[in-house]
């Protein structure tokens, strides 16, 4: 049978109210008495519930963090990044998958309430008017991270990268190598950061230079390997002029893509250049090594722990936008047309 708060204040010969101040540290207790509770405190190897710890000291030292998915090596990176930081002071991370639909975040920002969370780091697909509404209601602060908030901007304090900049500057890469039939396999048409914004930068990129964006040319779906297939597939099938470069809206799509183009005999990058996104681990070890923009999600997720823990500690008041960089990276993918 477990050993209770009671147990300890009997054996110790003090009070309940002496134990949970000992515990909790919450009023001076003489150096005797501390002495004596922690004696029988590793005698008993107890372990105080750290829930009701919180209903009297009000820190819970617990940081909720919601993604869309788990699987997603992207939230793998970022989540370690995050730990990197809350970990060091004391803080364990509950990590929860929302499948990005709207019900299931919006249950879990009560449930992380229920749970007495001190913070929370949120990365959405789309953070419409809703949930932002429901965020700011909440006991605890929030902070966005490699997602912007597609209502209500600059409401919720958000840790991202320049997705629109750093497709453009992909297509930039591709267009300064002498390609000018530029296709692009991109993300969910819901996703508004990493789906809607980098298709404008794709866009931009191309009107700039008084290039016609072709419908036929731009595939979006999902964030995986299939997607990417099935996307070439619907560009090889549906372009009596096939592209000479594609640019994915990730590394995964990317490879997807790669391996419908092999079944098809075709050489990349002699017959198709191919331009990933994010710089995932296995971008040098697939060959060949793929072209793609670097984000570093580690340090996307150590920036967005810093500025939690700012807002917890009550040292940052205001909402704010940090962008993390991003950088091109030319492998054996893409080849130069000039």
């Amino acid at each position: 049978m477990a050993v209770t708060i009671e147990d300890i204040a009997r054996e110790a010969g003090v009070s309940i109210a002496t134990v949970s101040r000992v515990i909790n540290k919450t009023k001076p207790v003489s150096p005797e008495l501390r002495a004596r509770v922690y004696q029988v405190i590793e005698r008993n190897h107890f372990k105080p519930n750290t829930l009701a710890q919180g209903l009297v000291t009000k820190k819970t030292n617990m940081i909720g963090i919601i993604v869309p998915d788990i699987s997603n090596a992207v939230f793998g990176k970022l989540t370690k990044g995050i730990n990197s930081i809350c970990s060091k002071k004391g803080y364990t991370m509950m990590v929860c998958e929302s499948q990005g639909e709207l019900k299931n975040e919006l249950r879990l920002l009560d449930i992380m309430e229920d749970k007495q969370i001190e913070g929370l780091l949120f990365a959405g697909v789309d953070v419409n008017h809703t949930l932002v509404k429901a965020m700011l209601e909440k006991s605890y602060p929030v902070v966005l991270v490699t997602q912007e908030a597609s209502e209500d901007e600059g409401a919720v304090s958000t840790v991202v990268h320049d997705n629109v900049t750093a497709m453009y500057d992909a297509v930039k890469f591709l267009l300064d190598n002498g390609h000018q039939r530029i296709a692009y396999l991109g993300g969910p048409k819901n996703d508004f950061s990493s789906g809607k914004k980098r298709l404008k930068g794709y866009r931009r990129a191309l009107e700039e230079v008084g290039i016609e964006v072709r419908d036929s040319y731009i595939v979006q779906g999902e964030f995986s390997f299939s997607s990417g297939f099935e996307g070439m597939k619907t560009l090889y099938e549906e372009n009596s002029k096939l592209p000479t470069a594609v640019v994915a809206g990730s590394d995964v799509i990317a490879v997807g893509a790669i391996q419908y183009l092999d079944s098809m005999r075709m050489k990349i990058p002699d017959d198709i250049s191919i331009m990933g996104f994010d710089d995932s681990d296995f971008a040098t070890y697939f060959k060949p090594e793929l072209s793609t923009v670097r984000i570093s999600y580690f340090d996307e997720g150590e920036k967005a722990a810093r500025m939690l823990l700012r807002l917890i500690s009550g040292e940052q008041n205001e909402p704010a936008v940090d962008y993390v960089p991003h950088k091109i990276i030319r492998r054996s993918t893409t080849k130069s047309l000039n």
